[in-house]
């Protein structure tokens, strides 16, 4: 009876992992001869609406010097936006200088 269970279990471990993380096959359209590839549907990636802030000081313990950042200044306001989050969710809509704006990567 373990022998059973144990091969079970196995059995349910292996089809857990093999199909864990696979994506549905992309969509191909054809379009004047050249076939497009559709890999995720539109509006697959969340935007950023409410996005929250921290300080220089902050920043400065929890970033890497180099790391690479989107910098928005007007006027009277400047704001930083990390690359590593705009990676995972390329837009973010904004105010700044009490003006809407849309910062994309």
């Amino acid at each position: 009876m373990k022998k059973i269970l144990i091969v079970s279990m196995i059995f349910v471990l292996m089809l857990a992992v093999t199909s864990f993380g696979q994506r549905p096959e992309p969509k191909k359209t054809e379009i004047d001869g050249h076939t497009m590839y559709t890999l995720m549907e539109p509006g697959g990636i969340p935007a950023i609406f409410d996005p929250e802030f921290i300080t220089v000081t902050e920043a400065d313990s929890l970033y890497y010097d180099d790391e690479p950042l989107m910098v928005v200044v007007r006027v009277n306001e400047a704001k930083g936006y990390s690359t590593w989050h705009l990676d995972r969710h390329e837009i973010v809509n904004d105010y700044i200088d009490g003006g809407a704006i849309t910062v994309t990567w």
